[in-house]
């Protein structure tokens, strides 16, 4: 097994490669243990894999982190190194980590000094319009940031070392030049890249052209397998073929194209074929629901409960009638950690929390080392959990729901401190749901975190 972990691809010995995190990790310290999170993995951790990971800072090699666990352990290397590559091999399937043949260093652990990533929203211009828009897209601001100031923020973010830049809008591509602009000049310096976009103007040589500037992956909206109900949610007669055509164009680029459908009052029930074709088409797929923000308000749009809970289940049920569900300690959401930059340059804690009360500050005014180091309230929100929350701090469901999303909490309450009254009835149902038919490993998962509101 040892000899065998022992190469790579093209002969190189991973002894002497040097394993290094893709991105900041966070690690979530709950009452069941240790949570490793990057993106959407979510790996149960303990204090000896924390330190290996800990050494993945693309300035250890294998066999030096392998020595270092050798002594802790008091055994020799030759007893440890197996296991070593075992896990560190796991990290690599799960995108966590990667290896490098020279070093590249890098802080493998979030200290909440940073954003780990920026969603940025270069422009509110916008060619269709969505019946549930968070950002109520259309006409663009007049005080867009210019490129001397996109300059500036740009240099601080590679300065800090974010992981990855959405690039988004309104529709990012009527404002193309910025969106190649900024992509060309992160992806030079060592930041991932993602375009959000509603597909209209992806024609194969501006899928292409984005690929070339280092997109590596790309998010385009598809609300529902039939054309006509996609159509008349976007407002725009031929969406749906334009957005088809962009995954297409996007995908033989090379870019990584998940399709992303907003399930709303309207398209719930089209949630199995509209996944199944979706998965047809894509390489990922995002069935996500609408929210109560911006366009998004308007009742006749959002999800009923009983609705909210037929999207839980229909997204967690497996074979045989079985529900299932990724089980973990949930205190707090990940508020803060991808910050929002509005077109004007105002920074929000999440896409979900834009609201004035919440604002953090302006890239105009303040830099954005300076919000996360001296901002009272981005450092409250990373102090709010479910058990500050009313009346979710006294609910037997807190540790599994986490108290919902702030920003929804917001949009029913004008409080971050009260609970997400949009999901909070169909996500108790759907827990009642887990413990009747869930999988055995997901009934088992449950019970210990239901067991915590007890304690």
């Amino acid at each position: 097994m040892i000899k065998d972990a022992n190469k790579r691809k093209g002969g190189s010995t991973i002894k002497r490669q040097y394993p290094r995190v893709k991105h900041q990790v966070v690690i979530r310290k709950t009452r069941l243990g240790d949570y490793l999170l990057s993106g959407d993995s979510v790996l149960g951790i303990d204090d000896a894999t924390t330190q290996v990971v800990k050494l993945c800072d693309g300035c250890h090699t294998v066999q030096e982190i392998a020595q270092w666990a050798a002594s802790e352990e008091g055994e020799p290397v030759e007893d440890v190194y197996g296991e070593l590559v075992q896990f560190l091999d796991m990290l690599s399937e799960e995108g966590v980590i990667t290896y490098r043949d020279a070093p590249d260093p890098i802080t493998p652990i979030y200290e909440y000094d940073r954003p780990l990533s920026v969603i940025w929203e270069i422009t509110y211009a916008c060619n269709q319009k969505c019946k549930y828009c968070i950002a109520r897209a259309g006409k663009p601001d007049p005080n867009e940031l210019s490129f001397e100031e996109i300059d500036r923020v740009l240099d601080e973010l590679v300065e800090l070392k974010v992981g990855l830049i959405n690039i988004t809008g309104g529709e990012p591509l009527l404002k193309r030049d910025t969106a190649l602009y900024i992509a060309r000049n992160a992806s030079q310096n060592g930041i991932e890249l993602e375009l959000l976009t509603n597909g209209m103007l992806i024609t194969a040589e501006v899928a292409r052209e984005f690929y070339e500037a280092g997109v590596g992956y790309a998010q385009v909206s598809l609300d529902c397998v039939h054309p006509e109900v996609h159509d008349n949610q976007r407002g725009v007669k031929g969406a749906w073929e334009k957005a088809v055509n962009a995954i297409r164009n996007l995908r033989e680029a090379g870019v990584h194209v998940m399709a992303a459908a907003v399930m709303n009052s309207e398209t719930i029930k089209y949630f199995e074929e509209t996944g199944e074709f979706l998965g047809d088409i894509a390489d990922s797929v995002k069935m996500g629901s609408v929210v109560p923000m911006g366009r998004g308000e308007d009742n006749t749009c959002l999800l009923t409960p009983e609705m909210y809970y037929n999207l839980l289940e229909l997204r967690g049920t497996i074979e045989e009638n079985q529900l299932t569900d990724f089980i973990f300690c949930k205190e707090r959401c990940s508020i803060g950690t991808t910050p929002v930059i509005a077109p004007n340059g105002d920074v929000y804690p999440c896409m979900l929390t834009k609201y004035e009360e919440l604002k953090l500050g302006n890239v105009r005014e303040t830099s954005i080392r300076s919000i996360y180091k001296n901002s009272e309230l981005l450092h409250e929100l990373f102090d709010c959990n479910v058990d500050k929350v009313e009346p979710c701090n006294t609910c037997w469901n807190r540790y599994y729901c986490g108290g919902g999303c702030r920003g929804c909490a917001f949009a029913y309450h004008g409080t971050i401190y009260k609970n997400d009254s949009y999901q909070c009835a169909a996500r108790k149902k759907f827990a009642r749901e887990l413990l009747k038919r869930g999988h055995p490993a997901t009934k088992s998962a449950l019970k210990e975190v239901l067991k915590l509101a007890k304690d």
